[in-house]
This record gives structure tokens, sequence and C-alpha cells, in this order.
């Protein structure tokens, strides 16, 4: 349990803008002390927060983690969908789709997707509720459901806490059949390494890439998450490696 929080803890500030933040912090701390090495470490931290928040570098960094695989073809059958757990806020004054962050609607539209050409497969939601009331698990079927599925199609997978424990939980249930693995593009390639790890074959799904060939030259924050993604998917596949 202390491992996983202080997995989380440390990836969090390793992120582009609380290293920023923490790089200028720690300028300015050593600006009495020592001001060249301040001054450096506050140009560094802005330099940092500048070129990670730049499309152009946003792209360029997430775009080798987002091609491994081709959007789904819904010709290929398959028994079981599996939907990765992401984020939520639960709040019951607005629509339940709108209790989920952009990544897992997008996550959950493509799983709904697939589960159209396959009448007779069910659909697994997974995702602990980590600081909210509800787990994700639980607000997925939700949305699920107020989008026509038949709730005794969805399993839902409460306790799950991150991909490792997803592909673990599944594996019993997933044995010898064919199912599809949604996630965002960038997260495949280490979620498909998991569920192979218990001994699957999933069939990648990507839901979402957010990274383009676009000329634009913009500074802003939707580019920092592009440099975010780029940066935890490093960091995930390096504990990946270590875990193994």
């Amino acid at each position: 349990m202390i491992l996983f929080y202080l997995k989380k803890v440390i990836g969090m500030l390793l992120m582009p803008i609380p290293f920023s933040l923490l790089l200028t912090l720690t300028g300015v701390w050593l600006l009495q002390r020592r001001p060249a090495l301040g001054k450096g470490l506050i140009l560094l931290s802005a330099l940092w927060l500048g070129l990670t928040s730049w499309h152009p570098v946003a792209n360029r960094l997430l775009a080798p983690y987002e091609h491994d695989y081709a959007r789904f073809d819904t010709d290929q059958p398959v028994s079981t969908v599996v939907v990765l757990g992401g984020c939520h806020a639960s709040d019951a004054s607005v629509p339940p789709a709108a209790q989920l962050c952009s990544s897992s609607l997008f996550r959950l539209t493509e799983g709904l997707r697939i589960l159209a050409a396959n009448p007779q497969a069910r659909l697994f939601v997974s995702g602990y509720a980590g600081s909210d009331q509800r787990p994700h698990a639980e607000v997925m079927k939700e949305v699920a459901v107020s989008m026509g599925i038949n709730p005794e199609r969805i399993s839902t997978f409460p306790t799950a806490r991150d991909t490792a424990e997803e592909a673990a939980l599944m594996a019993p249930l997933l044995a010898n059949e064919p199912f599809a693995l949604v996630s965002e593009a960038s997260h495949l390639p280490r979620a498909v390494r998991f569920f192979q790890h218990e001994g699957l074959t999933p069939l990648p799904a990507p839901a979402v890439r957010f990274s383009n060939d676009q000329p634009e030259w913009r500074m802003e924050a939707s580019a920092a998450y592009k440099s975010e993604r780029a940066l935890y998917e490093t960091l995930g596949r390096l504990w990946q490696m270590l875990r193994s």
C-alpha cells in the first residue's frame, strides 16, 4: 500500500508543472546561498515549462507512444470488451457521463462501439474509488447503462487500483477468449504487456490519440497535457521493467 502511494506521489512530482514549480522553489531558496545556481534553476524551470507547453515539442514527445496500434477493426469478433479504468468526479447534479474525465469517456465510448458490433459480448469496467466516494468502475457502469447497455452484460472490478491489478483480477475470466482491450493509445502498449504477463492475448483498441501532425505553434495547457502523458508513460514503462 505504501509503495503504491509513493509511486503515485513521485510520479506526480515529476510531471511538467509540479517539476517546474519544484525547480523554481529550489532556485529561489538557493538565490542567497548560491546565486548563479539559483538563477540557473529558475531559468531552467521556465524553459522546461515553456517547452513542454508548446505543441511542437509536446507532439514530438507523445507521438512515439501512440502509434503502436491501429484503430480497432469491429469485424474482429470478441467475447469481452475490457475498458480500463481512468478518472472521475462523482457529482449527482450533472449527467453520469459528465462525471468522467475526458480520457475515461473516450475509453468507454470506444468500448461501446466495439460492444455494439458484438451483441453477445460482455463489458468489463474497472477502477477503485481513490479519494472519491464511489469506485470508478461503478460510475463507468452507470454511464454505460444510461447509454442503453443491459446491466447484466456488465461486470465491474471496483478494487483494481492500477493496470497490473486489473489484469490480475480479470485474467481468470478471460482465459482462452478473444477480448478487446480499450485504453488511450499511449497507455495501450504497457497495458498489453500486463495482460500478456497473465497469459492472455488481448486485441488492442486505442480509444484516443492526443498527438497530431498539424502545424500548431501555440503554447497552452493542452500541450502541457500531451507532455504529461509522454512523461507518465515513460515512468510507467520504467516501473514495469523494474517490476519484471
